[in-house]
């Protein structure tokens, strides 16, 4: 596993960065048989660890994103049709 981006395969698109949270979508490894999985990291500690969100949670999480102060809503819109043209 690469500590680079852990537990992430490569780097993570940025979905929210607000404060001191960012809320991130990439290929995890503890996840392959998922498309994307949406990761949580608060404060930058410990340095590129993530809080992975349950796949049933994922489409939900991103509307609720959406339009928020912060919310890169352009990726968000993206992860949304991922999660919608699988179904």
């Amino acid at each position: 596993m690469s500590e680079k981006y852990a537990p992430f395969e490569t780097e993570p698109t940025l979905l929210y960065d607000k404060d001191t949270f960012k809320i991130v979508a990439g290929k995890a490894y503890t996840n392959k048989d998922e498309k994307f999985c949406i990761g949580l990291n608060s404060n930058g500690f410990p340095t590129n660890a993530y809080l992975i969100f349950p796949p049933q949670l994922s489409l939900d999480l991103l509307r609720n994103l959406l339009g928020q102060d912060g919310a890169k809503n352009d990726e968000i819109i993206k992860f949304i049709k991922i999660i919608t043209d699988k179904q």
